[in-house]
């Protein structure tokens, strides 16, 4: 009974760790249509090959391919590689032992675009859904519940939260059927953040905490405070009392977790790929200036590369957080209070392969091994009321896998602070641990409770697709978005959008129409 890491609506957490960024074009000029003059090519730089700017990219090739827009797409990437946060590293580097993602590591059945890309670009799907049922809930200082699956299990799951578990199940079914909304020519397109949770009916669920939207919906507090408590600090590191009641949904919302065999970054490599846009690896941007050219609104985009030539784009879409990227943006009609500042968590991520199948018992205060799961979530309930707080969010047990003439088990352990080599020795036991690997990144936003989302677009001709991120942070929404702020600024730009308009039908939709997702079927 494992909540898995969902960040989408969702998982992945989230989304950015070599931030994304996209820059559009600009629009035909009404003297050179009346003169039948050829307009020039509008030229749009992408900075960032993540989620974000990968399918921005993507986006653009989809509209260029079905009207015959005159694009040219450069992509920036400040790595050497493409795919951002969705990194995968290998016990003792070596690519014949089984990789591991360390952030934006699923997704799910409802992420219909990473879904469909998938399928798209003939990449294999992972099954995620749980197969060992080995789970503990550690409070700091006990294991408040364990679950192995057996009849006595269930029976003690129902005893203690009753049906709290079925009301949450129906009120994340239902925020997803909202979500999907997102997918349709019903809403396919929206100026603001605002607009669009106001449009499928989500508002109310962004500004009050998780634990005050579910208990407010009939979902006991135990069950909030504990399990709810628990997918939202593995998903978010933060509390279900802090988080936003939309945060706490999309947590819970695990149903179909997968990822892609080999890497979740294949995915943004292939939006790329089936792209025409030119890709520079290794081009840090640092400074966006706005100026004007002929009347028209440029951006120039410079940074680590001093011999580069200045290039002037028509359009930027930023698709990172901007005060996180390093960027200064030079605009006499920009203002910073158009993209508010969002905090993020800086989070640890340690992987270790052990010769221990499970944490030592001494380290949870358990008479054996065998009591201790090899899934463990936390709660922040007992520290709230004066008890010690957990020393992690979450440790998961991977794969078992043979190394080096011995048999190693591969756990991958998430925290708010570096957990040292002597706290892997207490919790694997001295002399089991054969390799670690450690990473720390600002990973996701604090997603507190909020009624005011950065803008969209932010300048002209300077858009946002992280103005979705303190709303809902995953590898998916980063995509979604990216594809809405591509529409505008193609609305904006050439009249069009990444679909033709619809054509008006009195005939019912056929279960293929339904089945339509806005962006990849017009």
């Amino acid at each position: 009974m494992r909540i898995t890491n969902s960040v989408a609506f969702l998982s992945a957490t989230t989304l950015v760790g070599a931030w994304d960024f996209s820059f559009f074009g600009r629009a035909v000029n009404a003297a050179q249509k009346t003169f039948g003059l050829k307009a020039p090519t509008v030229k749009i730089a992408v900075i960032g090959a993540g989620a974000g700017g990968s399918s921005a990219a993507y986006w653009v090739s989809k509209a260029q391919e079905r009207h015959g827009l005159d694009v040219e797409v450069d992509v920036f990437e400040k790595d050497s590689r493409i795919g951002g946060r969705t990194t995968v590293v290998y016990p003792y580097y070596d690519e014949a032992n089984p990789g591991q993602e360390l952030g934006a590591s699923i997704f799910v059945a409802a992420n219909k675009n990473l879904w469909r890309a998938t399928t798209e670009f003939n990449l294999t799907f992972v099954d995620l859904q749980d197969e060992d049922d080995d789970f503990g809930l550690w409070d700091g200082q006990q294991f408040a519940v364990t679950y192995r699956g057996s009849l006595l299990d269930k029976a003690r799951m129902l005893w203690r939260y009753g049906l709290a578990p079925m009301t949450t199940t129906k009120i994340v079914t239902q925020m997803i059927d909202k979500l999907l909304l997102a997918y349709t020519r019903q809403v396919p397109i929206w100026p603001t953040i605002e607009a669009l949770s106001n449009a499928i009916g989500l508002a109310n669920h962004t500004t009050v905490t998780a634990l005050e939207f579910f208990t407010s919906h009939g979902v006991g507090e135990k069950w909030i405070k504990e399990m709810i408590d628990a997918a939202t600090r593995v998903n978010y590191a933060q509390d279900s009392t802090a988080i936003s009641g939309l945060g706490g949904a999309v947590s819970m919302a695990a149903t179909g977790a997968s990822q892609v065999q080999g890497g979740n970054f294949q995915i943004f490599e292939k939006f790329l790929e089936h792209s025409n846009a030119k890709v520079h690896l290794d081009r840090t941007i640092t400074r966006l200036t706005k100026t004007i050219v002929s009347g028209k609104t440029k951006w120039i985009p410079s940074g680590s590369d001093p011999l580069a030539e200045p290039v002037a784009y028509d359009h930027i879409i930023l698709a990172a957080p901007l005060h996180l990227s390093g960027i200064d943006v030079i605009s006499d009609t920009f203002f910073p209070s158009s993209l508010p500042k969002v905090d993020y968590v800086h989070l640890h991520v340690t992987m270790v392969s052990s010769t221990s199948f499970r944490p030592l018992a001494s380290k949870f205060g358990v008479n054996t091994e065998a009591e201790v799961p090899r899934f463990i979530l936390t709660t922040g309930d007992s520290a709230r009321n004066g008890g010690p707080k957990p020393e992690f969010q979450s440790i998961s047990y991977y794969k078992t896998y043979e190394v080096n003439g011995r048999t190693e088990h591969l756990f991958k352990i998430f925290s708010l602070e570096e957990r040292s080599d002597e706290w892997l020795e207490e919790t694997f036991g001295e002399g089991t641990i054969g390799w670690v690997h450690r990473k720390e990144w600002d990973s996701y936003p604090k997603l507190v409770p909020r009624s005011v989302f950065p803008s969209i677009k932010a300048d002209a001709g300077l858009w946002y697709v992280n103005s979705m991120e303190a709303w809902i942070s995953t590898m998916e929404t980063e995509v979604l978005s990216a594809r809405n702020v591509v529409d505008n600024m193609l609305m904006e730009a050439f009249g069009k959008g990444i679909c033709p308009p619809a054509v008006k039908s009195d005939k019912p939709k056929s279960v293929k129409d339904q089945e339509e997702i806005y962006g990849w079927d017009c």
